[in-house]
C-alpha cells in the first residue's frame, strides 16, 4: 500500500518527465514545494521513524521502498539526506530528549538536516573548526547541518548548526548530476560551542552507522535501474528496424536480459542490506550495506550506459529523460565513497588481505 501511494503521487509530480527538466533548469536541484507536499501532507518523512517520535515505525524495510519509488522518478528532494542519514545520526548518538525534539520534526516534515562527514576534511584548533567539506548533500536547503569532526580527545563529536551560524558558509554549486542538490560548506573558526552537541562516540561505531545509512542508496540506484530498463523495454518495443521491433533481435533480448539479472541482484543486496533479521547485529547489517549501496551502485550505472546505447540516437538527447539517470547513475557511483573503496573497506571488514603477488609468484 505504501509502495502504490508513492507511486502514484510520484508518478503526478514527474509529469512524464516534465518536472525533471524544470528542477535542471531551475539549477537547484530541489523541489521545495513538492517536499513540503510529500514529507507533510503525504506523511512520507517519517515512514521509517519509531512510533514514539511521531513516525510511522517501518523501520530500514520502509524507508527502501520509498527510496527506490523516488529513484524510480528522481525525486528532487531531500530524503535521503534528512530521513535516512539525517534520521539514522540522531536515532544512533543523540540524546534522549534531543530525539524527541528533532526526530518528531523529521517526522511531521518541519526540518531539512544535512549531514558533514568532516572528519578527514575539518580540523579542530582551540574548540574551533575550520576547512571546507565537500559535497554536502541538500546542505543548501537545510535548517539543521549535523557535522562529525574528531574533537580533542579524537572522538567522533556530531554537532548540529544552523545555516546561520557565524564562521559557517554554504556555496551551492552544479554537479554532474542537476536532479540532487549538492554545496561546499565552508567553516572558518565555528566554535563547537556554537552549536548544539548531538553526541559522541568512537571512530568505528560512527563508521558503521554512516555506512548503513549510505547502504540506502542502494534502493534508489534500483528504483533508476528499473526506470530505465522500463525505458527500454518499451522502447525496443516500439522501434522498428529492417521491418522488425528491434526487441525481437537476439543480440538486443540478450542485452536486456543482462540488464534484468543486474537489476534483480541489486534488489536482492538492497533488502537484505535491510532485513530485521540484522538488526541484533550491527556488523553485518554493515557489511550488506557496503555490500549492496557499492554493487548496486555499479549495477545502476552499467545498466543506465546499456539503456542510452539501446536508444541510440535519442537516448542522449537533452529532450529525452534518460540522460538524467545516467547522471544519477554516474554520481551515485562516487557520492560519499567510490565502489573502490567500498569494496576495499568491505574486504578490510572481513579481514581478507590485499594480495600483493603478482601472476609470476614473486
Amino acid at each position: 500500500m505504501i509502495r502504490e501511494a508513492v507511486k502514484g503521487w510520484l508518478s503526478d509530480w514527474e509529469d512524464g518527465g516534465k518536472t525533471l527538466h524544470r528542477v535542471a533548469k531551475e539549477g537547484q536541484g530541489f523541489d521545495r514545494t513538492a517536499w513540503e507536499g510529500f514529507a507533510r501532507d503525504q506523511g512520507m518523512a517519517g515512514i521509517s521513524i519509531a512510533e514514539q517520535y511521531g513516525g510511522a515505525g517501518m523501520g530500514l524495510l520502509g524507508r527502501t521502498v520509498i527510496m527506490e519509488e523516488t529513484g524510480y522518478t528522481l525525486f528532487s528532494a531531500p530524503f535521503f539526506s534528512t530521513c535516512v542519514l539525517g534520521a539514522d545520526m540522531i536515532e544512533a548518538f543523540a540524546s534522549e530528549d534531543d530525539k524527541a525534539d528533532l526526530l518528531s520534526k523529521i517526522a511531521s516534515g518541519d526540518i531539512i538536516i544535512s549531514v558533514l562527514d568532516g572528519r578527514n576534511q575539518l580540523t579542530l584548533k582551540n574548540g574551533a573548526l575550520s576547512g571546507v567539506v565537500s559535497p554536502a548533500t541538500d546542505a543548501a536547503h537545510a535548517d539543521l547541518i549535523l557535522v562529525a569532526a574528531y574533537d580533542e580527545d579524537n572522538n567522533v563529536a556530531l554537532t548540529g548548526y544552523s545555516p546561520n551560524t557565524a564562521g559557517l558558509s554554504v556555496t551551492p554549486f552544479a554537479s554532474i548530476d542537476p536532479t540532487r542538490s549538492q554545496a561546499k560548506v565552508f567553516f572558518e573558526n565555528v566554535a563547537l560551542s556554537d552549536g548544539q552537541a548531538i553526541g559522541k562516540t568512537d571512530n568505528t561505531a560512527f563508521s558503521q552507522i554512516l555506512q548503513i545509512a549510505h547502504g540506502a542508496l542502494a534502493a534508489e540506484c534500483v528504483g533508476g535501474g528499473q526506470r530505465c530498463l522500463d525505458m527500454t523495454l518499451d522502447y525496443a518495443n516500439q522501434r522498428v528496424q529492417f521491418g522488425r521491433q528491434i526487441g525481437s533481435f537476439q543480440s538486443v533480448k540478450h542485452k536486456c536480459a543482462d540488464m534484468f539479472i543486474a537489476l534483480e541482484s541489486a534488489r536482492s543486496a538492497s533488502y537484505f542490506a535491510a532485513s530485521p533479521d540484522l538488526d541484533d547485529d550491527p556488523v553485518a547489517k554493515f557489511e550488506a550495506s557496503l555490500i549492496a549501496k557499492n554493487y548496486a551502485a555499479e549495477a545502476y550505472f552499467k545498466i543506465a550506459g546499456d539503456a542510452i546505447q539501446m536508444h541510440g540516437g535519442i537516448g542522449f538527447t537533452w529532450e529525452y529523460p534518460l540522460h538524467y539517470f545516467f547522471k544519477r547513475a554516474r554520481g551515485n557511483r562516487a557520492l560519499f565513497t567510490s565502489s573502490e573503496d567500498g569494496f576495499q573497506m568491505l574486504a578490510d571488514q572481513i579481514g581478507l588481505a590485499q594480495n600483493t603477488t603478482d601472476i609470476s609468484g614473486e
